[in-house]
């Protein structure tokens, strides 16, 4: 892909998806470095506005860092223009210190936060993080398992090729949401069981296994991936 760059790691890691958009190549260099010492395995950057619609297709980003002013595109338009097309994920601006201005109009362009140049690193991680564990918890967010697409508000699992949907429980969105925020790790039935039902002190019940039989006989609908892996004591997401 002209225009854009990533760097991986063999291991696991952070599985979320991060672009940069700045002209500044060095500092994009620098991000690049500095998140994959903090774990961060899919980073991606482009250095223009240009194309962008393109590299978010096939980058599918779950946070991006936009710097406010482009070469070729001011960034709280490019900000706009994101929203407008149904980009719905978070949006950390990088401003100029000092650039009260940019910063409203970055905000109420639809932006989640932003942090101004010269980054500190920690700062920069903290809202990253930040941003990313308030977007898994949001009902109204939209993700991505597999083949599939998950929209915990309309309770509906959405076959990404072909439009097909299966709806699902209240309980059964609640577990599969619980298990999404917690990827990449497993949890524990007692978790699952407190985080769903309230119930504590690891009471002995069969009402979890019957859910987890039932949200994967309908994601098997769907899909033939195997979501929902069982662990030696839980579950966890295979995405």
């Amino acid at each position: 892909m002209q225009g854009l760059s990533k760097r991986s790691s063999q291991d696991s890691g952070n599985s979320s998806r991060l672009l940069i958009v700045d002209d500044d190549a060095y500092l994009r260099t620098s991000l690049r470095q500095q998140l994959l010492a903090e774990g961060f395995h899919n980073i991606f950057d482009i250095g223009s506005a240009a194309g962008l619609k393109t590299v978010l297709k096939d980058v599918n980003p779950d946070l991006i860092l936009l710097d406010i002013q482009m070469p070729d595109g001011n960034g709280v338009e490019i900000c706009k223009q994101l929203r407008s097309d149904g980009f719905s994920k978070p949006i950390v601006m990088l401003t100029a210190k000092n650039a009260e201005v940019d910063i409203i109009e970055g905000l109420e362009a639809g932006a989640n936060d932003y942090i101004t140049k010269p980054l500190r690193m920690d700062e920069l991680l903290a809202r990253i993080h930040t941003q990313l564990r308030q977007f898994k918890a949001s009902d109204d967010a939209s993700f991505e398992l597999a083949d599939l697409n998950f929209v915990p508000a309309n309770k509906m699992l959405h076959k990404t090729e072909c439009g097909r949907m299966q709806a699902l429980t209240e309980k059964e969105t609640t577990i599969l949401k619980f298990l999404y925020r917690a990827f990449p790790e497993a949890v524990t039935k007692d978790e699952i069981l407190a985080e769903v039902w309230g119930l504590q002190n690891g009471l002995t019940t069969h009402t979890l296994e019957t859910h987890i039989y039932r949200l994967r006989q309908k994601i098997s609908r769907l899909t033939k991936t195997p979501l929902v892996i069982t662990t030696e004591n839980g579950y966890r997401l295979e995405l």
